[in-house]
């Protein structure tokens, strides 16, 4: 287990509720900071201090490896801007004032400058030691432990352990739709259609019980948005199909009302279709035809 520092003092409110933590791969200048590149070091079970000035507000545990993504909501950054992510679990919510964190960290080290203030940026590691004694202070001590001895679940800690597994799939499935939304705007990925937001759905183009946790997490490529006017249903039951140029095409035979929703659709170009997101519609296209050929 590793102890992490995250200053969240523009930002904390919109994603401590969604469990995010996104830090851009580049800045301006085309380097990453050294304290977004710590992001990339998070592993789940991990513990993350969250500061908003002047105190410590929360506590949080890491629940997924960081992946590739968009920003989140919350993130005041261009949508476009590729970065990476992970999921975190609330633990609680704390009140440690700033004096009490200065004198129980180490100067020089961390969110500590040497002289004994805080220093400006996102996400530094703590010294162990010093972090447990946060903890205590705020009536941590006891954070729970995941079993050594349960069964392995993909990138998620506590193994086996439900309470959590439940936890990350909803941290993820949160920010999920949100970002496609900043992603594609409020237009349908098949049929076009620009919809209020509550009329779309991000619709997994690989099913999401045929993803790995790795897939999953893909979030920028495993999901598009798809409308509720039968766009979303169309795809998820193999009646339409994305070929390998990213266009939409006819996948298993429906009733003549199907065929002349069809006509809409066959042709048009899928925005969601790149060289990362291929291979999901390319999963999907393949499976449809196999259950074909099986009911043929």
């Amino acid at each position: 287990m590793k102890f992490w520092w995250a200053d969240q003092s523009k930002s904390f409110d919109m994603v401590f509720e969604d469990g995010t933590l996104w830090a851009a791969r580049s800045g301006r200048r085309g380097a990453q900071l050294d304290y977004w590149r710590n992001l990339n070091s998070a592993s789940p079970g991990d513990i993350v201090f969250h500061y908003v000035g002047p105190h410590v507000r929360a506590v949080s545990r890491v629940a997924t490896m960081p992946r590739p993504a968009y920003p989140p909501r919350g993130y005041d950054v261009h949508p476009g801007t590729k970065g990476a992510l992970v999921l975190t679990e609330p633990v609680c919510e704390v009140q440690i004032p700033r004096e009490t964190v200065l004198a129980v960290l180490e100067d020089g080290y961390g969110p500590v400058n040497a002289d004994g203030t805080l220093r400006r940026g996102y996400f530094f590691p703590l010294v162990p030691d010093q972090a447990l004694a946060l903890m205590r202070w705020a009536g941590l001590e006891n954070v729970d432990e995941p079993d050594p001895g349960a069964e392995a679940f993909d990138q998620y800690l506590g193994g086996a352990s439900d309470r959590l597994a439940v936890t990350a799939v909803r941290a993820e499935q949160r920010f999920l739709r949100d970002q496609q939304v900043r992603r594609w705007g409020s237009s349908c990925c098949l049929c076009g259609g620009s919809l209020s937001e509550e009329l779309l759905v991000a619709a997994h183009i690989k099913p999401r019980w045929a993803c790995s946790e790795t897939e999953r997490m893909d979030t920028g490529n495993v999901a598009m948005l798809a409308c509720l006017f039968g766009c979303d249903a169309l795809y998820e039951l193999g009646y339409i199909v994305v070929d390998d140029q990213g266009r939409i095409g006819r996948g298993r035979p429906g009733s003549a009302r199907v065929e002349s929703r069809l006509q809409d659709l066959v042709g048009r170009r899928c925005p969601a279709y790149g060289e990362e997101s291929g291979r999901y519609f390319a999963w999907h296209r393949q499976h449809h035809l196999d259950n074909q050929a099986e009911q043929s």
